[in-house]
Order: structure tokens, then sequence, then C-alpha cells
């Protein structure tokens, strides 16, 4: 029996990279998972299924249960929709793992104010909305949960060329406010190892 045995979990931004090793990791350890990737590149154009539906098979192929969710974590709708993903595909939701990001790098002098919202809208604003949405469903359930969320680094000390990418990684901690309705949420950088615990 693995460590999430009869959980469900939600985890953006999983159709590729560490969002995708989150969602094998915890499929491997018997979580159900909602993979959701808008299936962008990592500047955030295009939209696609072909990666979140490759993670989902790679799970199936494996012995595990996921559904494949494309909806932006940046607006009111996808965020709701991803909940709605959980509750109807698996009836509940225990975790999520606000994962999704794109990266539009350029030093302050040449960051237009769409490079600069975009990375904001994904990476913070879709934090606020998803985890928001998750904190309501899981009062509703009276069962608390979990949200952990993938910070980096540069939301601490900063990083040539990545002012806006530093500032969204370093509002991620808002999520540590759901704590009073019994809903612990943890950061994780790039250099954080997950373990079990006991």
């Amino acid at each position: 029996m693995g460590l999430l045995e009869g959980k469900v979990a939600i985890i953006t931004g999983s159709g590729g990279g560490i969002g995708r090793e989150h969602a094998l990791l915890f499929a491997r350890e018997g979580a159900k998972v909602v993979v959701n990737d808008l299936g962008s590149d990592r500047h955030g154009g295009g939209k696609g299924a072909e990666m979140a539906d490759k993670v989902v098979s790679e799970i199936k192929a494996a012995g595990g249960d996921a559904v494949a969710n494309y909806d932006s974590v940046a607006t009111r709708e996808g965020a709701d929709g991803l909940i709605w993903s959980a509750l109807n595909k698996f009836g509940k939701l225990d975790v999520v793992v606000n994962n999704a990001g794109i990266l539009r790098d350029k030093t302050l002098l040449n960051m237009g104010e769409q490079d600069f919202d975009l990375v904001i809208d994904v990476h913070l604003r879709g934090t606020f909305l998803v985890t928001q949405a998750a904190g309501r469903m899981f009062k509703v359930q009276a069962k608390g949960g979990r949200v952990v969320n993938t910070t980096s680094l540069s939301g601490l000390l900063g990083n040539f060329g990545q002012g806006n990418y530093a500032a969204a990684k370093g509002g991620n901690l808002l999520a540590h406010a759901h704590g009073r309705v019994g809903v612990p949420a943890d950061g994780r950088d790039g250099e954080t190892r997950l373990r079990r615990s006991r």
C-alpha cells in the first residue's frame, strides 16, 4: 500500500518537467491524479491535449488511475473546472500541487508588460485561484486537505532577467493562510526532494 493510497490529487502543469514527475510519483504512491496541463510551451504559447494525455497514459499503463484536464489555472473558470474534474471522476479532493508555470525571461529594461503579466497570471494568480477553489472544497468536505506550491529560490533571492518570475514565486507563500480552515500548505523549490514523512 502506497503513502497516498485512496487520495485524490490535482497537479497543475503536470504534462512535463517537475509536474510530470509529481504526477507519476503520486500515482505510484496510490493517489488518483488529475493531470492538468494547458499544453503550451514553456513560454505560454500554444495549446493542446497531447502532454496531459501522455502522462495519463503513462499512469494508467503502470496500473494507476488518472484523468486529464486542459483548463488554464489563470482563470476562475479554469480553477473551478479543475476541481470539477476531480469531483466528477473521483468524487473528492485531498491534495493540490500548484506547479503550473511559464517563463518570459527578459531584463527589467527590456521586459514588456505582457511578459510580466502572463508570468504573474500563471504562477501567482493561478496559485491563488486554484488554492482558493480547492480550499472551498476542503471546507465543504470537512476532512481537511493539503496544498503544495512549487516555488523557487528566485522568489527569495531574485535572478537576473527574471523579475516577473521572482515576484510570482515570492508571492506563492499565500497558501499558508489556509491553515485556519485545517488545510496545511507547503512550499517546495526545485532543490527540495519529496520524501516520506512518518
